[in-house]
């Protein structure tokens, strides 16, 4: 049995020269599902105060009054990427990072499955 998830997508496109360009797309889950971004969005509404910005292409975190990002979630096909400040990561666990060009004060992360993505929620945000 595979579960079904409801997505809404917006896409933005501009008219150069009688020819439409997509310039942006906006997709999010609005039933269902069990994909990562989904998980993920849920977690930090559950277990953390930060307040999230819809962008066309991502969904940011920071806290009330905070100029920067805390936390990035990029849904791509087959993984999601995570960019997060480096010094959110206590150093438990080890992954591979490089860091992000659109956010430069931050490391990126692609995460593939449900067990990395919860153990990397969990060392940027530990509980208490």
């Amino acid at each position: 049995m595979t579960d079904k998830i409801v997505y809404d997508v917006v896409q933005r496109f501009e008219v150069v020269d009688g020819v439409p360009q997509l310039i942006s797309t906006q997709i999010k889950s609005i039933e269902g599902g069990t994909s990562l971004f989904c998980m993920a969005e849920y977690w930090i509404g559950k277990n953390t105060k930060l307040l999230p910005f819809n962008k066309q292409q991502y969904v940011a975190y920071k806290n009330k009054g905070d100029k920067r990002y805390q936390l990035v979630l990029t849904p791509r096909l087959s993984f999601l990427q995570v960019a997060f400040p480096s010094s959110s990561l206590s150093g438990k666990v080890q992954f591979e990072t490089e860091y992000d060009s659109l956010f430069p004060y931050a490391l990126r992360v692609a995460i593939d499955n449900k067990e990395s993505l919860i153990q990397l929620l969990e060392d940027i945000f530990p509980r208490k």
